[in-house]
C-alpha cells in the first residue's frame, strides 16, 4: 500500500525552512529593485503576491499539523477532523496561486531582459497566457471542488464533488509541462549571447534552476497518489503538503536569484563582470542580470557592435582621441566629462576620478530623461564611440 506519511515535526521543519528562505530572497530582491537599481517592475509585484500565497499555504499546513496532520484519522476528535479538512481545502487553492504567480514572475522577468527579441517575446506571451489561464482554472476548480463547498469538510452531507485523483493528476502533469517550458525558454537566447563560456554557463544555470521545480513536481506524484487514494488522509497527506510547499518556494527562489546581481555587485563589484579588450583599448562590462529597464539590452547591443568593429577594422596604433567619462550624479542625472586620451591614458586638467558618492561608468550609455516615458526602441541605446 502506498503511504504518504511524514512526521509532523519533519513536515513543519521543511515547510517553515523553505518558506523562510524564499521570503528572504523576495525581500532581498525588493531591496535591490527599489533601493539599489531603482527599477521595480511587474515581475516584482507577481513574486511578492506569490510569497504571500505560499506563506499562507505554509500557515495552513502548520494549522493542519495542530489539528492532527500526520496522525491516524481514527485517533482524531470530530472537532479536529472538521478543522483539519477546512484548512486542507484552504491550502489547496493557495498552493496553486503561489505556484502560478511564481512562474509568471519568471516569464515577466525574462521579458524585461530579452523582450526585444521578437520570437522570444511571442513565445513568452503565449506561455504566460497559458499559465495565467491554467492558474485561474486550478483556483476555481479547487475552491468549488465540491458543491456545496462545505461538502469538502462534511463528506456525508448532500451534494457532489469532482473526482480528486484524475483532477489532481491532470493539474500536476500540466504543472510539470509549464515548469519545463518556463525553464528552457530563455536558454537558447542565453546560449547565443557573446559571453565567455564561464559566464554563459553561469547564466544558463541561473535561468535553468527553474528545472529544479520539475524534479520536485515529479516526486510529488507519488505522494499525491497516496493521499488521493487513501482511506486515512490525515496520515497520508504530509508528504503531499511538504512537496507542494517545496514546488512553490523553489520556484520563488529561482525567480529571485537573477535579480540579486545588483545587490551582490554592490559589495563584490568584480564578481559578475568580465573585461574584454579590443584593438583600441576599449572594454565592455558584461552584465549577468537585469540592471534596470534597459540595462542588459544595452549591454548586448554594445557587445555585438564592438565585435563587428573588432572583426572589420584594421589595427591602428594608439592615437590622440577624445573619451567620454560619465558619472551617475543622483537619480535621473548623468554628469558627462570629455577628456583627451593619448595611447589609452587620460590626460588634461579635469580629473576623471569620481567624487565621493558618484559612480563612474565608461561602458554602457543609458540616456536618462526626466518627466517623459521612454519608447521601447533599441535606437536609444547605442555604445559610446570615441
Amino acid at each position: 500500500m502506498v503511504s504518504g506519511h511524514a512526521s509532523p515535526q519533519a513536515t513543519l521543519a521543511v515547510v517553515f525552512t523553505s518558506t523562510f528562505i524564499a521570503a528572504i530572497c523576495v525581500l532581498l530582491r525588493l531591496w535591490t529593485r527599489l533601493v539599489v537599481v531603482r527599477q521595480p517592475g511587474i515581475d516584482d509585484l507577481l513574486v511578492t503576491l506569490s510569497i504571500i500565497f505560499s506563506s499562507t499555504f505554509s500557515t495552513c499546513v502548520a494549522v493542519q499539523v495542530h489539528y492532527g496532520l500526520g496522525k491516524h484519522q481514527l485517533s482524531l476528535s470530530a472537532h479536529n477532523e472538521l478543522y483539519l479538512l477546512k484548512w486542507f481545502w484552504a491550502s489547496i487553492w493557495n498552493y496553486y496561486l503561489g505556484l502560478g504567480l511564481a512562474k509568471l514572475s519568471m516569464l515577466v522577468q525574462c521579458m524585461r531582459i530579452f523582450g526585444h527579441i521578437p520570437k522570444f517575446r511571442r513565445a513568452a506571451w503565449i506561455l504566460g497566457t497559458v499559465i495565467a489561464v491554467f492558474t485561474t482554472w486550478t483556483f476555481f476548480a479547487s475552491v468549488f471542488l465540491c458543491r456545496p463547498i462545505s461538502k469538502f469538510w462534511y463528506p456525508n452531507a448532500p451534494g457532489t464533488c469532482l473526482h480528486r485523483l484524475p483532477l489532481w493528476f491532470f493539474n500536476s502533469i500540466f504543472n510539470v509541462a509549464t515548469d519545463i517550458a518556463t525553464a528552457i525558454l530563455p536558454l537558447p537566447v542565453v546560449k547565443s549571447l557573446n559571453l565567455s563560456r564561464k559566464q554563459r554557463r553561469a547564466l544558463m544555470a541561473v535561468f535553468g534552476l527553474g528545472g529544479a521545480i520539475c524534479t520536485v513536481s515529479c516526486i510529488r506524484f507519488y505522494a499525491l497518489y497516496a493521499v488521493a487514494t487513501s482511506s486515512d488522509p490525515s496520515w497520508d497527506n504530509p508528504q503531499a503538503a511538504l512537496y507542494a510547499n517545496l514546488e512553490a518556494t523553489v520556484g520563488i527562489i529561482a525567480s529571485c536569484l537573477p535579480t540579486l546581481k545588483g545587490l551582490v555587485t554592490e559589495f563584490f563589484p568584480n564578481l559578475f563582470s568580465s573585461t574584454r579588450s579590443g584593438t583600441h583599448g576599449r572594454s565592455e562590462e558584461i552584465e549577468l542580470g537585469d540592471t534596470g529597464k534597459y540595462g542588459t539590452r544595452a549591454s548586448i547591443h554594445d557587445l555585438r557592435n564592438h565585435d563587428r568593429e573588432r572583426n572589420t577594422l584594421p589595427k591602428k596604433k594608439p592615437q590622440n582621441r577624445r573619451s567620454i567619462f560619465m558619472w551617475k550624479h543622483g537619480p535621473g542625472r548623468v554628469k558627462v566629462t570629455e577628456t583627451e586620451i593619448e595611447g589609452g591614458s587620460p590626460s588634461g586638467e579635469e580629473s576623471t576620478t569620481p567624487k565621493h558618492g558618484e559612480i563612474k561608468g565608461t561602458t554602457i550609455v543609458e540616456q536618462v530623461k526626466e518627466g517623459r516615458e521612454w519608447h521601447d526602441s533599441k535606437e536609444d541605446f547605442m555604445p559610446v564611440k570615441p
